[in-house]
This record gives C-alpha cells, sequence and structure tokens, in this order.
C-alpha cells in the first residue's frame, strides 16, 4: 500500500477547528469496533499497513461529517490528546481535585485507555506508548494540529457539547409547554366568548319579555280607564234617573 499523503486531506479546509459531538461520536464507535486500533501499543502485532489502513477509513468517514476536516495524523493526533485530558480529568476527580464528573462519551473513551480504571491510578503505573504519541512518529511524520494544541491541561470540548445539546433540549421542552399554555388559554378564551354570547342572547330575550309585558300593562291601564268612565257614566244616569222619578212623586202627592 502506498505511503498516505497528508495534503490530500486539508487540516481545517474552510471549516471549523473543534470536531463536533458528531465526529467524536462517530470516533469512539469506530474505535469500540476496532479494540486492536483502540488499544494499539508498539509490541502489538498489528501491522503498520493495517494501522494506516484502519486510520484512513476512520478519517473519511469523520471528516465526512459536519463539524472539521483533519488529516489522517491530525485525527490520530486529536485521539490521543482526547485520551490524555480524560486520563488527567479521571486522575484529579480521584485524587478530589475536580467535581466535574465524567460524561457517558467520556467513560466510553476512558473505557477505550489501557491501564486505565475508574479509580485512582498508582504512581507507580508505567504508561506506554499508545495511538498518536511519540512513538507512532515512525509511522505517520509529525504534523502540527492547529485546531488541537496538545495540552494535557486543557480538555476539549465534548461534555461541553452535549450540556448545551442538554440546555437546547430543555428550552425546547419550555417552549412546548409554553405553546401548550397558550393554546389552553385560547381554547378558555374561546368558551367564555360563546359563555358571554349565550348570557347576550339571553339578556336580549327577557328585554323582549319586559317589553311585552310593558305592553300588557298599558293595555290593562287603558282597560281600567274605561272601565272607570263607564261606572262613572252609569252613576251619573242613576243619579239622574233618581233626581226625575223623585219629582214626579213629589208632584203626585202634592
Amino acid at each position: 500500500m502506498a505511503d498516505i499523503d497528508d495534503s490530500e486531506i486539508p487540516d481545517n479546509a474552510g471549516r471549523v477547528s473543534r470536531p463536533s459531538f458528531a465526529q467524536v461520536k462517530a470516533i469512539v464507535e469506530f474505535m469500540e469496533k476496532h479494540p486492536d486500533l483502540a488499544h494499539r501499543k508498539q509490541k502489538d502485532g498489528m501491522s503498520n499497513e493495517r494501522f494506516k489502513t484502519l486510520w484512513m477509513e476512520l478519517s473519511n468517514i469523520v471528516n465526512g461529517l459536519e463539524g472539521t476536516t483533519k488529516s489522517v495524523k491530525g485525527w490520530i493526533k486529536f485521539w490521543s490528546d482526547k485520551r490524555r485530558s480524560i486520563t488527567l480529568k479521571q486522575k484529579q476527580i480521584a485524587e478530589g481535585r475536580s467535581t466535574d464528573p465524567l460524561t457517558v462519551l467520556e467513560l466510553r473513551i476512558l473505557d477505550l485507555t489501557p491501564n486505565i480504571k475508574h479509580t485512582k491510578r498508582k504512581s507507580s503505573v508505567k504508561q506506554e506508548a499508545c495511538n498518536g504519541d511519540d512513538a507512532m512518529d515512525n509511522i505517520f511524520r509529525k504534523e502540527e494540529d492547529v485546531g488541537f494544541p496538545s495540552s494535557a491541561n486543557r480538555l476539549l470540548s465534548t461534555d461541553t457539547d452535549e450540556r448545551h445539546m442538554s440546555v437546547m433540549e430543555k428550552l425546547v421542552d419550555v417552549m412546548d409547554q409554553q405553546a401548550l399554555a397558550l393554546s389552553q388559554m385560547a381554547e378558555a378564551t374561546l368558551n367564555s366568548s360563546k359563555a358571554l354570547e349565550q348570557i347576550a342572547e339571553a339578556s336580549h330575550k327577557q328585554a323582549m319579555a319586559v317589553d311585552r309585558l310593558a305592553g300588557t300593562f298599558e293595555t290593562i291601564n287603558a282597560s281600567v280607564f274605561d272601565v272607570r268612565n263607564a261606572v262613572m257614566s252609569i252613576d251619573y244616569t242613576m243619579k239622574r234617573c233618581y233626581t226625575t222619578q223623585h219629582r214626579q212623586n213629589s208632584n203626585i202627592f202634592t
């Protein structure tokens, strides 16, 4: 197999310098499928050709995802720096110097790191060369990774990306709850509007009934007035008749 030409895959060509969460996750999944690549040491039996082939395959997969673009050696260096930073973080947690727990993805990376347990490491444990360490320089030429400076004290942003995603999910949940509350308020307002319409209709019917009742009272009043006039006419007639009859009787006796 021909040697790898790093110029074919330029680092950070028009893309962000830090790998995305999807890229880091893809690397971890690939390493879990190929533990011989994740745990490879100089004394292992993996050939250089297989080592190059697997890393080229992984680089093609990761560069095809949204995020940064790196050469094969750039991804090897990233993997080495990532494991070192997580190893340091685990050591700080074990020694009580850090209270920030490892994320699920970081725990998976820690499981892929040889001679590392989820407890405090003894200082006498010898660290052997692994992928991306200085011992790999005889396979790939040393290349400066602009996007990721090699610093064991600098933790990469994968856990920060996870926190951001968690915050975004919580914001989406809150927005869904607000939308549901607004929908319920709109439904309640519609019901109130319908109730007000029914009240207005009932009030209109009551007003019409009052108008009819008022008309009835006016009719009764007019009838009473007519009866009064009739009674007065009868009284007047009776008085006239009584006076005339009395005079006639007086004339007879006279």
